[in-house]
Parts: C-alpha cells; sequence; structure tokens
C-alpha cells in the first residue's frame, strides 16, 4: 500500500508540475480509496511545500494582477461554497460544478482564446473556491483561464494561486480539528516521492511549452469536471 501511495503522489507531482494542476485528480481518488482518513487534511499538507516550490522555481512569469484577482475570487468562492453546502448536498453541487467545467472545456475547444482580464481571473477563482469546497478538486478553472499563456505563467500563476488557497484550507480544517500529527507525518513520508515528481517534470515541461500544454490543460480539465461529475452521481 506504501508503494502505492508514493507512486500515486509522484505522479501527481509530475502531472502538476507539468501542467500547473493535476495533483488532486490523481491523489484524492487513490487516497479516498487505499487511506480515506488522510483526505483531505494529509494531501493539503503535501500541496502546501508542492505549490511553493513551483511558485518559486517560476517565479518571474507570475501574473501578479491575476493573481491578485483570483485571489479574491477564491476568498468569495470558498464562502459560497461553505454557504452553498448549507443548503444543498455536496454531491448536488458537484455535479453542476462538475458539469460547468465540461461545458467550458467544450466551448474553449471551438472559441479563440481570450486574455486573463480582472473579470475572468476573479471568475476563474470563485469557481476554484466552490469546486474545491464541493469535490477537492480545484485547479481545473484557472487551468481554464491561463490555457492559452505561457507554460511559465500558467504554472508559477497557479502554484501561486494555489498556495493561499490551500493554506486558507488548512486553516479552515485546522480550526474545526480535521488536522491532527498523523497528517503532518504522513504528509512529510510523503515528501520525497513528491519532489522526486516535480523533479521528473522538468524533463516533461519543454515539450509541453513547445506544443501541447493547452491540449494537456484542456483534456486534464476535463478529467476533473468528469470526476466532479461521478462524485455527484455516486
Amino acid at each position: 500500500m506504501i508503494l502505492v501511495a508514493l507512486l500515486a503522489v509522484m505522479l501527481g507531482a509530475v502531472i502538476q508540475g507539468s501542467i500547473g494542476f493535476g495533483f488532486a485528480l490523481v491523489a484524492v481518488p487513490t487516497f479516498t480509496l487505499l487511506l480515506p482518513e488522510v483526505v483531505p487534511s494529509g494531501l493539503l499538507l503535501i500541496a502546501v511545500p508542492m505549490t511553493i516550490t513551483m511558485a518559486l522555481r517560476e517565479h518571474g512569469s507570475i501574473d501578479l494582477s491575476g493573481l491578485f484577482y483570483s485571489t479574491v475570487g477564491r476568498i468569495v468562492g470558498t464562502v459560497a461554497g461553505v454557504a452553498l453546502l448549507a443548503m444543498v448536498q455536496a454531491d448536488s453541487l458537484a455535479l453542476l460544478v462538475g458539469g460547468m467545467i465540461v461545458l467550458a472545456v467544450v466551448l474553449s475547444l471551438f472559441a479563440a482564446p481570450t486574455e486573463v482580464e480582472w473579470g475572468m481571473g476573479m471568475a476563474a477563482g470563485f469557481a476554484s473556491g466552490v469546486m474545491s469546497t464541493a469535490a477537492a478538486i480545484g485547479g481545473a478553472p484557472m487551468a481554464l483561464a491561463y490555457q492559452a499563456r505561457p507554460g511559465t505563467e500558467l504554472r508559477s500563476t497557479l502554484s501561486a494561486s494555489f498556495v493561499f488557497g490551500t493554506l486558507m484550507s488548512l486553516a479552515a480544517l485546522a480550526l474545526t480539528g480535521r488536522v491532527d500529527g498523523d497528517h503532518v507525518i504522513f504528509a512529510l513520508e510523503m515528501i520525497p516521492a513528491m519532489l522526486a515528481g516535480l523533479l521528473l517534470s522538468r524533463y516533461l515541461k519543454p515539450w509541453l511549452d513547445a506544443r501541447w500544454l493547452r491540449p494537456a490543460v484542456l483534456c486534464f480539465a476535463g478529467i476533473a469536471g468528469v470526476l466532479a461529475i461521478a462524485q455527484g452521481l455516486g
């Protein structure tokens, strides 16, 4: 079981290190089956050093304006997600958000990519906050917003945004007593696999950035939407 856990973390880090998001797409389903007690707190503790590392290694390309507006949107979206969960079931919210992501991916296939202005950044952050709350998979909206941007900008801006979002989620979990020493130990055990995945992603980035980054973003965003729909139907 520990080998499968390490491989899942490494694969998730390879994907996230290459396209800016995707760790949760691998880690959440895997650990929900293997070690449900580490979801989400243990995975968020892994995500903190991972996203900080990614933001720092391409920090010169961070879109500061987009980061600001998406963070504001993320805060509002997280609060809205919590409020919505008080009114509707989590499965229904996951189904709705997942359907919206799949629709956005389909529309992206036929529409010309646009610049990330303040409205789009705030909307992407809002959707990310709601989706993280509903399905623990919040990277897709931000990735769709930055799908046409250079790889360095996409990865660094998403990573910086995820640092804030992850810390907010961890703070909320800690205040409700859902982060403990076992989660910290688990995260420490997984960090070598996470670092190995980020190292391997360095070899994929040039190939993806040259031609395949946008198709990869759309593919994994679609997977995120389908997983959210499956969670809602399940």
